[in-house]
C-alpha cells in the first residue's frame, strides 16, 4: 500500500520509522498523556511558553519530567508570565487557601532553576501594578521538531478544563513558533505575521499579537456560509460589531453558561442580548470550556491562545495558528461542536442596562489603555 502523502516520518527509540500526522487534535487528557509520553522520550530541546504553571499534582509532575530531561543532557528551557505572582489555582495569592500551594509553587521555580531549566518569567505587572491587565497569555510547547499550540497552561485545575492542543508536524510552522519563543526568551517584542502559500498542510498561516485581529475579523467578515466562534472570555462589544458586520447566515458563538470570571458574568447578558439581536445563535458546552477557535465555512480554522476578545488582541501577547487543511478542519469540527446545546434565557432589563454600562466603560478603558499603557509593558520581568 502507497505511504500516505500526508504522514511524515519520526524515529522511535529503537531507531523504527513511524507515520506522524501533520497535523493532530489532542483533547486535554490525550495532550497530558502524550506530553508525559514526550518529555521521557525527547532528545534535544524543550521550549515552553505558558501563562500559568502551578505547583499542584499536575505541575510539579511535569516539573519532574523537565528536570529529568535537563539531567539527560536536553535544552530545556521555560517561559511563565508573571501572573503566577498574583495568583495560583485562578486565586488570588492573598486568599488563605491558597496559602500553601503558592509557597509551593514558587519552590518548584527554584528547584528547576537548580536542576537546569533555563527559566524566565514575562510581563512584570509594574511597580504600581500598572500593568496587571497586560499579560503574556501564549501557550506554546516545541519538544524537539514538533510544537503544541491551543489554550492549556499546566496545572490541575488546567488539565481537569474542556480544552484541546493542536500538535503540529510542519517544519517551517515549527521554525516559525520557535523564532516567536526565541524572541521572548531574548527579551525582544516580536509580531508576528508570517503566511505561508504552500505546506504539507495547504495555505496556512502563523500570527501573534496585534496582526491577530486583524485576521480574525477579515475571517469574519468574508464569511460567506457559517461561522462558527467558541471563547470563554470573548463576549465584548468589539465582537457584537464584527459579527453584525457579518453576512453569513449561520452564525453561531460558543460561550460558557457561567463565567468563571466575575467580569463577564457582569457584562454577559447584555452581549448575548445583542448577539441573539443580531441574529447570531448562543450556545454553551455541557462542561466549562477553555476551548478557543474560529471555524469560517468548513475552510480556515483559527487556533492558539487567544481569547478573540478586544482585551486579549489590544493588551495581551497571544499566537495563533490558521489552518486551512479541509480533513482535519472536518475532524475537528466533528470533535468539538458535538458537545453545544442552546443557551436559552430571559433577562431583566436592569441587567441589560447595567451590563451595557460595563461593556462600554470596559470598551473605552481598554481603547485608551492600548495607546497609553500596552506599548510601555516590558517583555521580560527582572525576577
Amino acid at each position: 500500500m502507497d505511504s500516505d502523502p500526508n504522514q511524515l516520518s519520526r524515529q522511535d527509540d529503537h531507531g523504527v520509522g513511524r507515520a506522524v500526522s501533520p497535523l493532530l487534535l489532542l483533547p486535554t487528557d490525550s495532550f497530558v498523556a502524550e506530553l508525559h509520553e514526550r518529555l521521557v522520550s525527547v532528545r534535544s530541546q524543550v521550549c515552553i511558553q505558558l501563562m500559568t504553571f502551578d505547583g499542584d499534582t499536575a505541575g510539579q509532575a511535569v516539573a519532574d519530567a523537565l528536570i529529568e530531561a535537563a539531567e539527560r543532557g536536553v535544552s530545556v528551557r521555560l517561559l511563565i508570565d508573571s501572573f503566577v505572582e498574583k495568583a495560583v489555582s485562578d486565586t488570588s495569592v492573598r486568599r488563605p487557601e491558597v496559602s500553601d500551594e503558592f509557597v509551593a509553587t514558587n519552590a518548584m521555580y527554584e528547584r528547576l532553576r537548580q536542576n537546569g531549566v533555563v527559566l524566565r518569567f514575562t510581563n512584570p505587572t509594574g511597580r504600581f501594578g500598572q500593568f496587571t491587565f497586560a499579560r503574556n497569555h501564549k501557550k506554546l510547547f516545541v519538544l524537539d521538531d514538533s510544537a503544541y499550540l491551543g489554550g492549556i497552561n499546566v496545572s490541575d485545575h488546567n488539565f481537569a478544563w474542556h480544552d484541546f492542543m493542536v500538535r503540529v508536524e510542519v517544519p517551517e510552522i515549527v521554525d516559525t513558533l520557535l523564532a516567536d519563543f526565541e524572541a521572548t526568551m531574548e527579551g525582544r517584542r516580536l509580531e508576528t505575521d508570517r503566511r505561508f502559500r504552500r505546506t504539507s498542510i495547504g495555505p496556512t498561516a502563523v500570527v501573534s499579537d496585534g496582526a491577530i485581529e486583524g485576521l480574525f475579523d477579515e475571517l469574519i467578515v468574508d464569511a460567506r456560509q457559517e461561522v462558527v466562534l467558541a471563547s470563554p472570555y470573548a463576549d465584548d462589544v468589539g465582537l457584537c460589531r464584527v459579527l453584525a458586520r457579518c453576512k453569513a447566515p449561520n452564525r453561531t458563538i460558543i460561550l460558557p453558561r457561567t463565567s468563571n470570571v466575575l467580569f463577564y458574568r457582569l457584562l454577559g447578558p447584555y452581549t448575548r442580548w445583542r448577539l441573539r439581536r443580531a441574529g447570531v445563535s448562543v450556545t454553551t458546552y455541557r462542561n466549562f470550556s477553555h476551548s478557543k477557535f474560529l471555524l469560517i465555512d468548513d475552510a480556515s480554522l483559527l487556533i492558539g491562545s487567544s481569547n478573540f476578545g478586544r482585551h486579549s488582541f489590544w493588551y495581551n501577547q497571544e499566537i495563533c495558528l490558521l489552518i486551512t487543511d479541509p480533513d482535519f478542519i472536518a475532524h475537528f469540527k466533528a470533535a468539538m461542536t458535538d458537545d453545544v446545546e442552546s443557551i436559552e434565557e430571559k433577562t431583566a432589563p436592569l441587567a441589560l442596562v447595567g451590563g451595557a454600562l460595563v461593556a462600554y466603560f470596559f470598551h473605552a478603558c481598554l481603547l485608551m489603555l492600548r495607546r497609553v499603557m500596552a506599548p510601555r509593558v516590558p517583555v521580560l520581568s527582572p525576577r
